[in-house]
């Protein structure tokens, strides 16, 4: 009856809330002896030959996701790809049973393919929560710049070892409750995209280097559209275009991602428009209930892409013994 059951809730799960069955768990007799389990956020890659602009959700349905079975992690999202040699890695946000009274930390996988995925081990680990590890490399130095508004700092880490070590290298700024920055370098200046938790707002700061002081921008803020102002990946350059993803809340946390083109930036100006509204939005199976992260690998042949998705329904039971 156990397996029949859990069997049944799986099978379920990927375009059904189950929300009666959790109920039923939860506040009948049965609490007694089950405990739901429910999924959560999850990764998923794939190999695209069209223009970024031309992703179909179609294309992301009934497909193999990425997850971990681990006791403690409730979840896994904003994947950032990269590649060393011939191998691809694959870094995100180890999220945190909500039981546990601890957020996130930053974790990575490794792959031979960019497809098939081994998990190895957490990297970055604090005492407030953390997530969005951007990485990238500069001047022979790999580094990742995650998330981390507890703190009220933009944190920048160096790799001492790549990909296992890894230490504080620079505070880039601090006072404020700062989420999901990415940058983008022209013409030796560093401009810098982050939302304000607190004003709900994309604001643009600029730097005369990596690690240099930031100085608010004129056009900052960009902003205060739920559909723009918090970021969905990094920067992207494509056929000499360069373009920003958006998390789309207009439709609740996580409803879609949107994609604007960078048309002009330079230290007193800054002007974006809309190249997708949605260009990705959540459907069923993986990404059921919402999608926020979009993360793109160029190749020679065909891109390495890398989407996260949530399904928060009840795909099983565990008994209470």
């Amino acid at each position: 009856m156990y397996l029949v059951f859990n069997f049944f809730l799986k099978v379920r799960s990927k375009n059904h809330s189950n929300k009666l069955f959790e109920k039923l768990v939860r506040n009948t007799v049965l609490s007694k002896i089950f405990k739901p389990v429910k999924r959560g956020w999850h990764i998923h890659t794939f190999r695209e030959d069209k223009n970024v602009a031309d992703l179909k959700i179609n294309n992301l349905l009934k497909v193999k996701w990425f997850d971990l079975d681990f006791k403690d992690c409730s979840g896994i999202a904003d994947p950032f790809l990269f590649k060393r040699g011939k191998e691809y890695f694959l870094f995100f946000e180890y999220e945190y049973y909500k039981s546990l009274k601890k957020g996130a930390d930053i974790a990575y996988a490794k792959s031979t393919d960019g497809l098939n995925w081994k998990y190895q081990k957490k990297i970055i680990t604090e005492a407030f929560h953390q997530s969005f590890p951007l990485i990238f490399e500069k001047e022979n130095e790999v580094y990742i710049l995650p998330e981390s508004n507890e703190s009220n700092k933009i944190l920048l880490y160096v790799a001492k070892e790549f990909p296992c070590k890894w230490e504080l290298d620079t505070v880039l700024f601090s006072g404020k409750r700062l989420v999901d920055t990415i940058f983008l370098e022209k013409d030796s200046i560093y401009y810098w995209f982050t939302t304000d938790l607190d004003t709900k707002e994309l604001l643009l700061y600029y730097s005369a280097g990596l690690k240099n002081e930031w100085i608010e921008h004129p056009c900052s803020p960009i902003s205060n559209d739920r559909k723009k102002i918090r970021n969905a990946g990094a920067i992207y350059k494509e056929n000499g275009k360069t373009y920003r993803f958006s998390q789309d809340s207009n439709g609740g946390y996580g409803a879609a991602i949107n994609m604007y083109e960078i048309e002009n930036i330079d230290t007193l100006t800054y002007k974006e428009v809309v190249v997708k509204e949605p260009l990705l939005f959540k459907s069923s199976d993986g990404i059921k209930d919402a999608i926020h992260h979009l993360s793109i690998l160029n190749e020679e042949e065909r891109k390495l892409v890398a989407i996260d998705g949530a399904n928060f329904s009840l795909k099983g039971v565990k008994l209470n013994w």
